[in-house]
């Protein structure tokens, strides 16, 4: 349901898989059209940024695209890092330069140093949210390639002009052939 809030959706890591990335997106597409959500924008997290053309074609998802290069991501004009506000000042980054693997600490640094007070990145596969020295962090897992038990996994941020971000996030499930959608509890 439409609350005022901005609708962010996240996604990363699709690493080639464009049937879950366009599953992602058609997911969203019903949602907007049902009105529940009202996405202002989509951000890429990098490793598979050629596949949002061909996956948001097939889906029929267009809302503006906010990307970011991954170390598997070979097209050098996409940038390494962006901030972004929509509504709110946004980090991103794929998380690869920052050394998310042993901690939020590196990468929350740089987004205070961006003055945003939020950062996004990729890079794990594993999804993630949580606070780090007031900077909101959140890594949507992967769609394409997942090292989490909750398999394909991508996030929706709530992003108020004022008050906390929340965020939600949904895993692709098969179901006799058919990608569905479902909301994880994390």
């Amino acid at each position: 349901m439409n609350t005022g809030n901005s609708s962010i959706l996240v996604i990363s890591d699709s690493h080639g898989n464009v049937p879950a990335l366009t599953a992602a997106l058609t997911w969203a597409r019903q949602v907007q059209l049902a009105q529940d959500m009202d996405f202002s924008a989509a951000l890429f997290l990098g490793d598979g940024g050629d596949d949002l053309v061909p996956a948001s074609a097939k889906a029929g998802f267009a809302v503006p695209w906010y990307k970011v290069r991954g170390n598997g991501d070979y097209n050098f004009l996409i940038p390494d890092t962006l901030t972004v506000e929509i509504p709110r000042k946004l980090f991103l980054a794929h998380g690869n330069h920052y050394g998310v693997d042993g901690g939020g600490q590196n990468i929350a640094a740089a987004a205070r140093n961006a003055g945003a007070e939020a950062a996004f990145f990729g890079h794990t596969h594993i999804p993630h949210c949580s606070m780090v020295n007031g900077i909101f962090l959140l890594n949507p897992g992967s769609i394409g390639r997942s090292r989490s038990n909750a398999g394909p996994t991508f996030a929706v941020i709530e992003c108020p002009v004022s008050g906390p971000l929340t965020a939600r996030f949904f895993c692709l499930v098969n179901k006799s052939r058919k990608i569905e959608v479902k909301e994880l509890e994390l």
